[in-house]
């Protein structure tokens, strides 16, 4: 009798974290003893080693397997798992009968070695994978509710439950019994599992200098002052390391230097997003550790920190004063001038409506050249807004609005999701050279390589006149005025109506040799004329100063950009307290891609690509056009 021939399969293989040394090989010798007796033979493998079955964003192996059964490119006819948790412990149960549905419905089946029914789709195969989804799902739950309860309770006991000592203190194991064992280095872990872990006194350099900060925090001098202070007397945080204002505030704000544990600050409960915890909510233990400081000197420190952050409600009235006193010493009233003499922001003239009614109430009236200036930025401000809505309008399912880099009101458009086109508001100009009527053009650096729509505007600013389509404005200089019969417009399309618009600029657009540069890392797309990435097919928007940190960053993989360079991105940088803040808001964009931005002490950030190419290579970094 001629042997049936043995069915092509695959295996998927995943266990939790990495102290479950065996589990993989204990799944694939259960999986092989089934493919045995049921006529399979594995000649793929797909693993998610140390990888929580929560959700499927971090396991690459099933996305991967997913990836091949939908592509149709599978060489498997059907896919073997140890068990329903094996494939996944997914909160929503019906997650994971999505992505076996996908299986199946690709004509290659999952099948559970290790469950005593067989995945044949009878009722009492489907009742019974239902529930094993559901008890595995309750698992997760009641696991990360007794770790969460565990760890509680070591943190009140007074032990350290995660994190680094910190700059003047040392990680100590102790034993159960109380007695010490060994200071662990930075990245060690204790390896008994019923030994603690606490905090003891670092080198007597560090204390002394952690000691000093309080000092001189008590003497009312600001975490920069004590920063520059400790850095013109030699006493950094280690040779490579300079102190900064963010690090001597952590120090100052930090209870473990007054001897107190405390646990619990935020809390993130299966993968979900992390929260901040109210105050009366942590877990603390005030004599935990032998303090740094006393408690005493802590506490003032803390009340004079507090003090130093209460900033009153400043009132219309104290504006008011300020621009008047501002008025009597400069003569007059800018934008520059209060915000260089008053620390006045410009958001603060919603306050009083617009920046003539501050004027006013200050007692102050602009020339008349100003006052018409500002009336007609207004005046052009609404026909824009109202030319944005027409074209939303128009034409909703086929154009979006995009914010360049450093650009508040101004606005370009994407059609079709593929090109872009420049918005140029051209006003009329007297008494030009020829004797025409014509429209003065102000060219936008970061939209000169752009089609542009030009609209020109009547003389009192009140509508628009006409819609021309042109070729990108590269070579144009940046103030140029337009007439009807030269280059510059008749060069161009136009429009009888508005409706013509994306037909138009899309033969303006394919006239052109190339579009919006993008700039590939990894699987990150950069685009060069925005503050956007494409991840994963989704769109992020990162701002201009989150976009650029980003791209220094990606375009320098795997080496370290120091503080330094990162601040030259924009002024704001150059505070190390606002780069740690931008540094944080962008990881949060990212999610869990944020973790390939890594902290590097003593050096800065650097970006470390997912996975690494089998032969070692760098990054892949290329750029195109679309």
């Amino acid at each position: 009798m001629e042997a049936k021939p043995l069915v092509p399969a695959a295996q998927y293989v995943r266990m939790s974290t990495e102290d479950q040394q065996y589990s993989i090989a204990n799944q694939e010798a259960a999986i092989q003893k089934y493919a045995t007796t049921r006529g399979y033979v594995v000649i793929s493998t797909y693993a998610d080693a140390g990888k929580s079955g929560i959700e499927i964003k971090h396991r690459k192996g099933l996305r991967r397997l997913l990836s091949d059964v939908m592509s149709g490119h599978a060489q498997y006819k059907a896919i073997l798992v140890y068990d329903v948790s094996r494939w996944g412990r997914f909160q929503d149960v019906d997650e994971a009968v999505h992505y076996e549905f996908l299986c199946k419905s690709a004509g290659i089946p999952v099948l559970y070695c290790g469950e005593q029914f067989d995945n044949d789709g009878s009722l009492a195969s489907s009742m019974m994978k239902a529930l094993k989804r559901t008890m595995a799902a309750e698992y997760s739950r009641e696991l990360g509710t007794k770790v969460s309860a565990g760890q509680r309770r070591v943190a009140a006991l007074g032990f350290r439950v995660v994190g680094a000592a910190g700059f003047g203190l040392r990680r100590m194991i102790v034993s159960s019994d109380g007695r010490r064992r060994l200071l662990l280095k930075d990245g060690e872990r204790k390896a008994i599992t019923t030994d603690r872990t606490t905090l003891v006194l670092g080198p007597k350099k560090e204390v002394a200098c952690v000691r000093t900060i309080f000092e001189l925090a008590n003497l009312r001098k600001t975490p920069r002052e004590i920063a520059k202070e400790l850095n013109v007397n030699h006493r950094q945080a280690s040779p490579e390391r300079r102190w900064d204002r963010a690090s001597v505030y952590r120090i100052l704000t930090n209870e473990k230097y007054a001897g107190c544990n405390t646990y619990g600050k935020t809390t993130q409960e299966l993968c979900s997003r992390s929260r901040v915890v109210e105050r009366h909510l942590w877990i603390t233990n005030p004599e935990a550790f032998v303090p740094v400081v006393s408690r005493d000197l802590f506490d003032r420190v803390q009340r004079l920190i507090k003090k130093r952050g209460a900033h009153p409600e400043r009132t219309d009235a104290y504006f008011i004063q300020g621009m008047k006193r501002v008025l009597a010493r400069e003569g007059k009233l800018t934008k520059r001038i209060l915000e260089r003499k008053f620390t006045f922001s410009h958001t603060y003239y919603k306050r009083f409506g617009s920046v003539m009614g501050a004027y006013e109430l200050a007692g102050f009236l602009p020339p008349s050249r100003t006052v018409k200036l500002i009336d007609t930025q207004r005046q052009v401000k609404f026909l824009r807004a109202d030319l944005y809505t027409r074209l939303k309008q128009l034409f909703s399912d086929r154009i979006r609005f995009i914010s360049l880099p450093g650009q508040q009101f101004r606005q370009i458009v994407e059609i079709d999701g593929h090109f872009r086109v420049a918005i140029y508001l051209c006003r009329a100009v007297n008494n030009t050279s020829a004797g025409e009527p014509g429209w003065l053009l102000r060219v936008r650096p970061l939209e000169k390589d752009f089609p542009a729509l030009i609209c020109t505007v009547d003389q009192s600013f009140s509508k628009l006149l006409n819609f021309y389509l042109v070729s990108p404005l590269a070579d144009t200089l940046k103030y140029r005025v337009l007439r009807e019969n030269q280059p510059g417009l008749s060069g161009g399309s136009k429009l009888g109506k508005l409706d013509d618009f994306c037909d138009v600029a899309r033969e303006v657009a394919a006239s052109q040799s190339e579009s919006v540069r993008y700039t590939s890392v990894d699987d990150i797309l950069i685009a060069g004329d925005t503050g956007m990435i494409v991840l994963d097919k989704k769109e992020i928007m990162l701002g201009p100063v989150g976009s650029a940190i980003f791209s220094m960053l990606a375009l320098n993989a795997g080496q370290a950009v120091s503080r330094d360079r990162l601040g030259q991105v924009s002024q704001t940088l150059l505070d190390p307290h606002n780069l740690n803040a931008h540094i944080s808001k962008l990881r949060v964009k990212l999610g869990m891609e944020g973790k390939r931005i890594q902290t590097i002490p003593g050096e800065g950030y650097m970006y470390v690509s997912p996975e690494k190419a089998p032969d070692g290579s760098s990054t892949l970094v290329s750029q195109w056009h679309i």
